[in-house]
């Protein structure tokens, strides 16, 4: 780097320091770590001489587990049209960035001889597409030319570069009717409504016309398969194994597709029909359909609650939607986690009538409900209020997030929201409104509502709108399970788009929407983040950041039940490293109060019931094994506010023999068990947690 260079690199640090205050005492991972595809003024790669320019400059871009982004941007310059300006892009770096399509080219699979991808007067390429985990791509096109009409001018094309196929073109035959047509326009397929995996399986819906249509009663069809192979998932119309008619497909836009090609989505029954006959309480329904097998009804406005005797699935707000959810939520396991409205039973208005539960082809599991304690908050007595259902996604492991209001005797309207992620029994804290931003001065703003993303590894990219009392700041935070928050992205950061040429930034954005294989378009499950920033001189750049997720401690097995229904578990704060260097607690919540206990640990897993015959604890540690020191759970006398903790560095520091000296990679598994007198052995034991050493 040259001096001149660096000294303005060092200028554009103190203006960014100047501008944002305490704030920026924590730099971003944009400001510092940006892999920058393009930006205004940059000449695009395969043209003659255009450059990246005009209004909306940019798409957002989508990316593959490979690191390759796909994303649309605007040309000027050159022989340059209002139907050529449009063009497509990939590539992993802006070194290897390719043209991928332009607007007012041949059509991409050579069967509409003379047409062109554009309108009489526009683009004909999509601000709308997708890519696989493994690349494929997925966009819709609209023709010009070569005998095109307007019943048959739009269409989606999915495949890789040089390989494009129509997988669904506008007047086309539509498969399993009679004689009908797909009459929909495919120019701009929503990410919300489409899909594509890795195995190159898409999903759509189109409305039909002529053939067997009547009226609108059928006139709307739900597709999915690749092309020349498409098979109709379901029909308006048709009739559902319980004898109803479905009345609607798809009309609360719940649809996701996984990695094998399952679909969850919702349907709508006509009143009156089926056995019992249809009513205004039961007349909505999600549906999981597997390829090869067909469709199932997953949950029923006003099935009963397993988890909650009595109570039952519940529209009680009055809208039309009675199932709520976020993206990504649907696993490649068949699992789709939503937020639902419960009645009946024990179920109180107002204080418990909302829950996060998970659906799949065996039945329902309640995740966590409203008025249950706040995780991390117990000790302040704070529940849960109501679920932000935008916020609430689940991971392929089963982890899910979600964003919450907070209630409790000293909760104000500048702390009562808060994220929450984990597995199920064993959640923790992301950010709380109200807390200070990790190397800032300033605090953060509700998280309700505000746009949130995640990958597999866990890791959580969100949005939120910080104060320092006098001011606010929009904001981005990454959280990774084992490190914690970082911030991502901060408007008046100063941002390098080409050497030497800096510029200060307002607002960044990615893809929430499912892209077929468990995880958002624009976040991969390696930390590769893709978004779209946009600078305060309205121009904008296309970009990547790597925050590659470190393990985090993985708990299994089941903790035992006590006399007075409580259920120790045990957790881990981070994994060690083979230096013990860093803070790693061992916690254990939820045991029996003012009883003795202790934590011990072992190096191999087990599963096995801990008395012959009675009791629910298991032994989840193999011998041989190695204990610490005896423990007061405190708490109280026959309540479930025990707790232990165990400072596993210090302890592996100060003697712990076992496994030692550990190499990066070795495991290490821990329980915890307390006194129970009326349970077998007179002990009860936690759930496990396996460690795993790194360098």
């Amino acid at each position: 780097m040259s001096t001149q260079h660096a000294l303005l690199r060092r200028a554009a640090i103190l203006a960014a320091a100047a501008l944002l205050g305490g704030l920026a005492s924590a730099q971003s991972l944009v400001s510092t770590s940006a892999n920058i595809f393009a930006t205004n003024g940059d000449l695009a790669p395969g043209l003659g001489g255009e450059t990246f320019n005009g209004s909306s400059t940019f798409d957002t871009g989508v990316i593959a587990d490979d690191g390759t982004v796909l994303f649309r941007g605007r040309l000027v310059g050159g022989t340059t049209t209002t139907t050529t300006e449009r063009a497509y892009f990939y590539g992993t770096t802006r070194n290897n960035l390719q043209l991928l399509l332009r607007s007012g080219s041949p059509e991409p699979t050579g069967t509409v001889p003379g047409a062109t991808m554009n309108t009489a007067s526009g683009s004909g390429l999509s601000s709308s597409f997708r890519i696989s985990a493994d690349g494929d791509m997925f966009f819709g096109i609209s023709m010009t030319g070569g005998g095109v009409t307007t019943s048959n001018d739009t269409g989606l094309i999915v495949g890789t570069p040089g390989n494009f196929q129509f997988l669904v073109r506008e007047g086309d035959l539509a498969v399993g009717t009679v004689g009908a047509t797909y009459s929909s326009s495919f120019s701009s397929p929503s990410t919300q409504s489409s899909g594509l995996n890795a195995q190159g399986r898409a999903w759509f819906t189109s409305s039909l016309v002529g053939g067997d249509v009547s009226g609108t009663t059928n006139n709307l069809g739900f597709y999915t398969g690749t092309p020349g192979n498409l098979t109709l998932v379901a029909r308006k119309g048709d009739v559902a194994p319980n004898g109803a008619t479905l009345a609607n497909i798809y009309a609360g836009f719940i649809g996701q597709m996984n990695a094998s090609g399952q679909i969850y989505y919702d349907v709508t029954y006509t009143v009156g029909t089926g056995t019992p006959a249809v009513t205004a309480f039961d007349d909505r329904a999600i549906w999981l359909y597997t390829p090869g097998v067909g469709n199932v009804e997953l949950v029923r406005e006003n099935d009963p609650v397993t988890d909650i005797p009595g109570a039952f699935y519940l529209n009680g707000t009055g809208s039309s939607i009675p199932f709520n959810f976020g993206h990504p939520t649907f696993t490649n396991s068949g699992r789709a986690l939503c937020a639902v409205y419960l009645s009946g039973g024990v179920v109180n208005a107002g204080i418990d009538e909302l829950a996060l539960v998970a659906f799949d082809a065996t039945g329902d599991e309640l995740i966590i409900r409203k008025g249950d304690p706040a995780p991390d908050l117990q000790a302040q007595s704070v529940t849960l209020g109501n679920f932000n259902f935008s916020n609430c996604l689940m991971t392929n492991d089963d982890i899910v997030c979600f964003t919450a209001a907070l209630v409790g005797p000293n909760v104000t309207t500048s702390d009562d929201g808060a994220m929450f992620t984990g597995k199920k029994g064993n959640m923790r804290l992301v950010m709380r409104e109200g807390d200070v931003g990790p190397g800032t001065t300033w605090t953060f703003g509700s998280p309700l509502g505000q746009s949130t993303i995640m990958n597999n590894a866990g890791q959580i990219l969100f949005v939120n709108s910080m104060s320092n009392g006098a001011s606010s700041v929009g904001t981005t935070w990454l959280y990774d399970p084992a490190t914690g928050l970082h911030l991502f992205s901060a408007n008046g950061d100063q941002l390098e788009v080409q050497p030497g040429v800096f510029k200060t930034v307002t607002t960044q954005g990615g893809i929430q929407f499912n892209n077929g294989d468990g995880r958002p378009l624009s976040f991969a499950d390696n930390g590769t983040i893709s978004s779209r920033v946009n600078f305060s001189d309205n121009t904008a750049a296309v970009l990547t950041v790597t925050f590659a997720p470190t393990a985090i401690p993985e708990t299994y097995c089941t903790a035992g039940t006590t006399t007075n229904g409580c259920v120790g578990l045990i957790s881990a704060s981070a994994n060690p490293k083979i230096d013990h260097s860093n803070a790693v607690t061992i916690s254990v919540n939820g045991a029996e109060g003012q009883k003795a206990g202790l934590i011990y640990y072992g190096l191999t897993r087990h599963n096995a019931p801990w008395c012959s015959s009675g009791g629910s604890s298991y032994l989840c540690v193999k011998a041989p094994t190695q204990r610490t020191a005896v423990q007061d759970t405190a708490g109280t006398n026959n309540a479930c506010d025990g707790t232990m903790a165990l400072d596993w560095s210090a302890f592996q520091l100060g003697g712990g023999t076992l496994g030692s000296p550990f190499l990066a990679g070795n495991k290490v598994d821990l329980q915890a068990w307390f006194r129970d007198p009326s349970s077998c052995k007179t002990t009860s034991l936690t759930n496990a947690v396996e460690l795993t050493y790194q360098p």
